[in-house]
């Protein structure tokens, strides 16, 4: 073999691996349900997964409680979860299992958390953070007290493995929210600055029909110990 045809082939070679490692994962079955892997993330929509949950987090935080997608039981209140860019699925804290009716729209992506911490400079400890250093190593210690056999992410019935590598934090953010009205009940403050740290999922634009989307996971040990969520979505995409 000549030395330029061994060099064409190595070449070959190794763009067909790179184009392995970061293409999206197309689920067995043919769901309609692809995701992205944090690697592709930035060429598939610009922002890294750690760059969209800051924007996660900003978009709910500013969402007053009584139409927050975190705290809603049924469904109704997910439209307040698009942005233009992205259609934002939510997590939802009480540890109950909770079932969500939602429409969304066939030609934006869908990004939500598997399970997910934040820890600011407006809250009270373990979850307070006086300065930027602080609020990312208040929010890394409590995720990393995530059960790792206790998360679950199925895709229409079709079990995603290999999550660990969906862990993303957050860059620092700063944040607005309702007064008085707030997820995180926080009284007579309307701004603050944060960092997130958990398991998130980015889910290229969904093939046009009805979904099913099941996330689950559990703070197992530390500060957040008992944290949990449960979380199925019943999608229709138009």
């Amino acid at each position: 073999m000549s030395e330029k045809v061994y060099r064409r082939l190595i070449a070959t070679l190794v763009t067909a691996v790179l184009a392995f490692v970061i293409a999206p994962t197309a689920l067995a079955g043919g769901t309609g349900l692809t995701l992205v892997p944090p690697a592709a993330s930035s060429a598939q929509i610009g922002k890294t997964y750690g760059e969209l949950s800051a924007v996660w987090w900003q978009t709910m935080l500013g969402i007053a409680v009584e139409n927050n997608p975190t705290l809603d039981l049924t469904g109704a209140n997910c439209r307040f979860g698009e942005t233009t860019q992205v259609f934002f699925l939510a997590g939802q804290g009480t540890g109950e299992p909770v079932t969500r009716s939602c429409t969304v729209f066939a030609a934006k992506p869908l990004f939500f958390p598997i399970i997910n911490v934040e820890c600011s400079n407006v809250e009270n400890p373990p979850f307070f953070g006086a300065t930027d250093a602080d609020r990312e190593a208040c929010a890394s210690q409590i995720a990393d007290g995530i059960g790792i056999r206790s998360w679950k992410l199925t895709l229409d019935g079709v079990d995603v493995g290999n999550l660990g590598r969906l862990r993303a934090a957050s860059p620092p953010f700063d944040f607005t929210m309702p007064r008085n009205d707030n997820i995180l009940f926080v009284r007579s403050k309307t701004s603050g600055r944060s960092a997130s740290d958990g398991f998130w999922v980015l889910l290229q634009p969904p093939a046009r029909g009805s979904h099913v989307i099941h996330f689950s996971g559990i703070v197992a040990s530390g500060v957040g110990a008992g944290f949990s969520q449960d979380v199925t979505y019943d999608l229709t995409v138009l």
